[in-house]
């Protein structure tokens, strides 16, 4: 990435998320063999404005041309063949063109049948001067944590490696659902979960019911959980807490505040809340 992008953008992080989540999903959704270029760039702009400018390309299926201009059409589908083999395109890119437009920015699609396709948005967001820095203790940043991160969309788990990467004596692992959770409990020494929820083969509730039953042992029926997922319900929020999880966040990820929850659960110190600002950390 580009080394001048700003540390914290003011914009809606959720929108924001969306747009990279749904293309790249499509990209991975019809991209079988060869490989998946992520690239974003920034040029400043006056007044604290930077246009960021995103390139997804991939080396699958392509857009016919016939597509191209029914390509953002909510009911677009690509040929049967391909819509048998991967699931429709869906809403999609019908999505992602729409929240495009709410920032004010633009979308672009280049295409070859059977030789992949590149897709170009350009948006316009201001930076915050002031960074807002979190800070941990002389003692939490010199104490190695090693963390299971339980999480099955693939999009979400590099999310997540991109960001743990960040964090000093942070070393972590991936598990795709709760079974694998379990599995890999067994084999290594964790001091930490963060658990996803809605997971294929068994989920969140089941795996986190199961650590804390103890039928893996003492030493792992106390390890902390965070749950991380995109249920905001307070339902949901008092049934994690209910099983035994020691705190809750919410996608998208805010890297300080997973950052602090980490941190807070590792030393017992409170977790704080789990804010939802407008500020996105591009980290």
């Amino acid at each position: 990435m580009d080394p001048e992008i700003p540390t914290t953008i003011y914009a809606d992080a959720e929108r924001f998320v969306q747009i990279v989540n749904n293309v790249l999903s499509n990209a991975l959704k019809y991209t079988e063999t060869g490989g998946i270029l992520f690239k974003l760039s920034c040029l400043k702009q006056p007044n604290d404005l930077y246009r960021f400018s995103f390139q997804i390309s991939d080396t699958g299926v392509g857009i016919p041309p016939e597509a191209k201009d029914t390509i953002f059409d909510s009911f677009s589908q690509m040929k049967l063949d391909h819509k048998r083999q991967f699931g429709g395109i869906g809403l999609g890119l019908t999505i992602v063109k729409h929240v495009v437009h709410l920032f004010g920015g633009t979308i672009t699609i280049e295409s070859e049948p059977n030789k992949g396709t590149d897709v170009f948005i350009d948006l316009t967001v201001k930076s915050i001067a002031k960074e807002r820095n979190v800070k941990a203790s002389k003692t939490s940043n010199e104490t190695p944590i090693h963390i299971l991160v339980v999480e099955d969309n693939k999009m979400n788990q590099m999310v997540m490696r991109k960001i743990l990467s960040t964090f000093p004596k942070v070393s972590f692992a991936v598990a795709s659902n709760g079974q694998e959770a379990i599995d890999a409990l067994k084999k290594d020494v964790y001091d930490m979960v963060l658990m996803d929820l809605q997971m294929p083969i068994m989920d969140g509730y089941e795996a986190t019911r199961i650590i804390r039953s103890g039928e893996l042992g003492k030493a792992i029926n106390t390890i902390p959980i965070i749950a991380v997922t995109a249920d905001a319900m307070q339902e949901t929020k008092k049934r994690v807490c209910d099983l035994g999880m020691n705190d809750y966040m919410t996608k998208p990820i805010s890297r300080d505040l997973l950052y602090k929850k980490i941190y807070a659960c590792k030393f017992e110190e409170k977790g704080g809340d789990d804010d939802q600002d407008k500020s996105l950390k591009i980290a």
